[in-house]
């Protein structure tokens, strides 16, 4: 497959160092938030995988969400239960969304700084410019739910998926529907009176394994096409209590939320008491004034007495967020020519994109105005490994406006290019119009325990004048 590399520009890294669906079954089974199955009794079917992105119109009150589970397992006949507080549109979304989404949302690799001393040093393992050196690079169905309380709102295929949108009165009605209709439950019904309770509908989708992947030993694993689901609501709300009938001890949920505002979940969800403590530590450092450093300590603070009440608890982690611009629509306009504007914040002020000749002449004389350690023979040696190792055809190199105000001091930073196949690139327009200008794009990861999911999760804005673009930070951040 081919592969292109691309230069980071203008929009380059500044860091410079420094839906819920239910199983009805009768046994818990392993699944992610935002989607669980239900299938035929003495079938099995997992869920490994679950990703969804959120779309929240705050003045208008309506909200969607895509999902796309992944499944895993033998059953023959199996589907998805989706509740949400009103009846939805449903509507097929691109195969491949969330890889488009994945690859929009890569990250630059993590800036290193360069050592352009050409002056010869001993090579002491104790040395700090040593270290530095190595920084390289409704109807029949309807009157078939009567007298059990179900009523079949709307019936239809979105993709490869029949659907039938329902609202029962109680819950023991619609397990008895259910099961009329060739599925069975005899789980946990406390948690569908919770979402009856509150008058909330229900999406069934009904799943053909045979479209799907089948293994040497007779089982289905496979991606169900992504669907979007419309509808009216308060908030911005994710069901999420529902998927307790499919977990077992706790699922990896990931989140894209686009909104006119930076989007967070409430509370101790928050993925701030992460992704805070790391910028304030790492980014901003000494640099940090008084009301960052109080910030800090009191999100420290935090963490440190929630993980003694809690010691299993962990943090939502933040892994991509950009207010889209004119910079960030371009790339699905023209995504092979605009793709490398993507992936990163702006310069630090003061920094400037330098031309790789610029560099080395650069470099070049401060060596000759200097006088110590001088041996031009290993400084022509060390030039030339320079010049090959920041080849303008692998990344980018800053000239840094204020070296003393970053974490390493250098007065030079190398910014990797980052690689992607084509072919994936060329994909990234199949998100025009899925991603709007002016609107934030936060992604987020929580791993939630199954005595977390006692309720929906609940999503708000960031409050005005905290809105934070990611940074790649660590070499842990999330790539």
């Amino acid at each position: 497959m081919k592969t292109r590399t691309w230069i980071a520009g203008a929009a380059a890294l500044a860091a410079a160092g420094a839906t819920t669906l239910g199983i009805l079954r009768p046994w818990a089974a392993k699944a992610d938030a935002a989607c669980c199955y239900f299938a035929a009794q003495e079938k099995d079917i997992n869920q490994p995988g679950q990703k969804t992105l959120i779309t929240w119109d705050a003045a208008k009150k309506v909200e969607t969400f895509t999902v796309q589970p992944k499944f895993e397992g033998n059953a023959v006949d199996f589907g998805m239960v989706i509740p949400t507080p009103s009846q939805p549109k449903l509507d097929e979304m691109p195969r491949d969304f969330f890889k488009d989404l994945a690859i929009y949302t890569i990250l630059m690799p993590l800036p290193q700084a360069i050592w352009a001393d050409l002056h010869l040093y001993p090579m002491d393992e104790s040395d700090g410019a040593v270290a530095l050196a190595g920084a390289a690079p409704r109807s029949a169905d309807a009157r078939k739910g009567e007298g059990h309380g179900v009523k079949v709102l709307e019936s239809g295929v979105v993709g490869s998926l029949d659907y039938k949108v329902v609202e029962a009165e109680k819950a023991d009605g619609l397990f008895a529907w259910l099961k009329e209709n060739g599925y069975v439950y005899s789980g946990d019904e406390e948690t569908l009176r919770f979402y009856i309770a509150k008058k909330w509908f229900f999406t069934v989708m009904k799943i053909d394994p045979k479209q799907m992947k089948k293994g040497p030993s007779g089982e289905y694993s496979g991606e169900v096409t992504p669907t979007r689901f419309t509808f009216a609501s308060d908030r911005c709300i994710y069901p999420l209590k529902i998927t307790q009938i499919s977990v077992k001890d706790k699922t990896d949920a990931l989140f894209y939320v686009q909104a006119a505002d930076q989007m967070d979940l409430e509370g101790d969800l928050s993925w701030a008491h992460s992704f805070r403590v790391m910028y304030l530590t790492f980014m901003l450092g000494c640099g940090a004034n008084e009301d960052q450093q109080r910030e800090l300590n009191e999100r420290n603070s935090w963490v440190k007495a929630k993980m003694a009440k809690d010691p299993k608890f962990e943090t939502t982690k933040l892994e991509w967020a950009r207010k889209l611009g004119d910079e960030d629509i371009a790339v699905l306009e023209d995504p092979l020519r605009n793709y490398a504007q993507m992936g990163g914040a702006n310069l630090a002020a003061g920094d400037r994109i330098v031309t790789l000749e610029e560099f080395l002449k650069t470099v070049w004389d401060d060596y000759e105005k200097s006088d110590k350690n001088k041996d031009d023979k290993y400084a022509k040696e060390r030039l030339k490994e320079l010049e090959k190792m920041y080849s303008p055809s692998k990344g980018a190199i800053v000239k840094v406006g204020n070296p003393n105000g970053r974490f390493t001091g250098s007065q030079w930073m190398w910014l990797p290019a980052r690689e992607a196949p084509e072919e994936e690139v060329k994909g990234l327009s199949r998100l025009k119009g899925h991603l709007q200008k002016g609107q934030w794009v936060t992604k987020f990861r929580k791993i939630l325990r199954k005595d977390e999911m006692t309720d929906d999760l609940v999503l708000v804005p960031v409050p005005a004048g905290r809105e934070q673009e990611y940074v790649r930070i660590m070499p842990t951040s999330p790539p």
